[in-house]
């Protein structure tokens, strides 16, 4: 067999054309394109809107932002992008680790603030808090200025709060009081002489030239059913033998033989309602159906090479019951002398079949190597300092401390926050805030939001002092 020798001309067109267009072109198969241009070093051809290959600047992008917000900066989809982070180990954008910035924050203002000014969930900003036993924050009340109240509206909530060092509740409650609307982003009408840059040029070029997002450029285009040149509407049409294909090969070979993706095979032979090809299995031998029953399903598959499912499967055909092997003495004198996922991968069985025998003979589990016995000295310090900042003391989860603590039903001696007592509920509806502050020993906030929090809809105070009770007792 006589092998055809490349031209010059064949060698300067490698990497200048999509492969499988010059396979076509120059009658050789696309394997043989593949290994001379790889053979010559000569990259594949990018066509112009595709991604390609990944950059070490690209990866350094990933897991700074949320993975859509990446896959718009880089023009790559957002499957992409997560498929890429995952390969590379690169948390999500949420789970990445805490900077020392971030946690000076901590404590400066509400949970729900510091969460939108760091782009975090306000659970892990709160459990973070919690982590380093930082005190939550404790809201001051300051007289609003014009000039403040003159910036509602004129941004979001979480920007102003930040901007006037005031917290974020405070800022929406302003700005509902004064009957001001959320801010919301005005959008940037179209010009005509933008939409008439659709499709002649690549959304990226048009993105930079309307000082626009490629998106919004890619959004519109397809709003307007316009062909551009990333030609990202109309997919490659089907031809009459890629058709026949279909139904006939399995549809990782319809995809290999078309150059086309698997999910686009698989959408195009649902379209046309046809079966897909089921993979062929290995008929069943006399000797190995002899194997069922005789040991565990997993056992049988990996002496006949075959999968557990499909082993149990056919044992259930066959009516051949499971088999359970015997626990022996040996066996049994090990329980609750290791851990039962230990005991399980030792004698061969599964972790519920150890657990459901240890259980029926009433053996206790075995201790845990990594829980630390209280002492003496760490009991008689509970209730005397907050759980977290005990927690940190004697080196504990916080979630430790604080159960140990409501088990053992001890009261922080020093409470942070004074409970108020129903004595005192009762005081709100006959007294001032000014009398209640005093009577109390609280100060006139503390009073005014609680009489506040415990108005409900109607305007009664809680508890028997209607309305008019309270209106007695306080005279404008």
């Amino acid at each position: 067999m006589s092998v055809k020798r490349w031209s010059v001309g064949e060698l300067q067109l490698l990497g200048k054309r999509q492969d499988a267009e010059l396979a076509r072109r120059l009658g050789r198969s696309i394997q043989a394109i593949v290994t001379k241009r790889c053979l010559l070093g000569i990259p594949r051809f990018i066509p112009k809107g595709v991604p390609g290959p990944w950059s070490g600047k690209d990866d350094a992008m990933l897991g700074t932002d949320f993975d859509i917000v990446i896959a718009r900066r880089l023009n790559r989809s957002a499957a992409s992008i997560i498929k890429r982070r995952a390969h590379l180990g690169i948390p999500h954008f949420l789970d990445r680790p805490w900077t020392q910035g971030e946690k000076r924050l901590l404590g400066t203002n509400s949970d729900q603030q510091i969460a939108k000014e760091i782009r975090r969930s306000e659970r892990q900003v709160k459990e973070q808090r919690r982590k380093l036993g930082v005190l939550p924050f404790i809201y001051t009340r300051r007289h609003w200025t014009s000039q403040e109240e003159a910036l509602m509206g004129t941004a979001d909530d979480h920007v102003l709060a930040k901007r006037l060092r005031r917290t974020l509740t405070s800022v929406r409650a302003k700005r509902e009081c004064l009957g001001i609307p959320l801010f919301r982003i005005r959008y940037r009408k179209w010009t005509e002489e933008e939409l008439q840059q659709l499709g002649k040029k690549p959304d990226a070029e048009v993105a930079r030239l309307t000082g626009r997002s490629p998106e919004a450029v890619r959004v519109q285009r397809r709003l307007r059913k316009i062909d551009g040149v990333d030609d990202l509407l109309a997919a490659k049409r089907w031809s009459k033998n890629e058709e026949r294909l279909l139904g006939r090969k399995s549809d990782e070979e319809v995809a290999r033989l078309t150059g086309r993706k698997f999910s686009a095979v698989r959408n195009r032979r649902q379209r046309n309602k046809l079966p897909p090809i089921k993979p062929k299995r290995r008929p069943w031998t006399k000797a190995e159906e002899k194997l069922l029953g005789t040991a565990s399903d997993e056992a049988v598959g990996r002496k006949i090479g075959r999968d557990r499912s499909t082993v149990g499967e056919r044992r259930r055909q066959l009516g051949i019951q499971p088999s359970v092997m015997a626990w022996t003495a040996k066996e049994t004198k090990l329980l609750g002398t290791m851990p039962d996922r230990r005991l399980a991968e030792k004698s061969g069985r599964t972790l519920s079949s150890v657990q459901n025998r240890r259980l029926k003979l009433g053996i206790p589990p075995a201790p845990n190597p990594k829980y630390r016995q209280w002492t003496d000295p760490e009991l008689r310090l509970l209730g005397k300092f907050p759980d977290s900042t005990l927690a940190k003391r004697i080196g504990r989860p916080y979630a430790a401390v604080r159960d140990k603590r409501i088990q053992l039903g001890i009261r922080y001696e020093n409470p942070r926050y004074n409970w108020w007592k129903p004595a005192e509920i009762r005081l709100l509806a006959k007294h001032s805030d000014a009398e209640v502050a005093r009577i109390t020993n609280r100060s006139n906030d503390a009073v005014c939001q609680k009489r506040l929090k415990l108005k409900s809809a109607d305007g009664k105070v809680f508890g028997t002092f209607s309305r008019k009770a309270y209106k007695t007792a306080h005279p404008k």
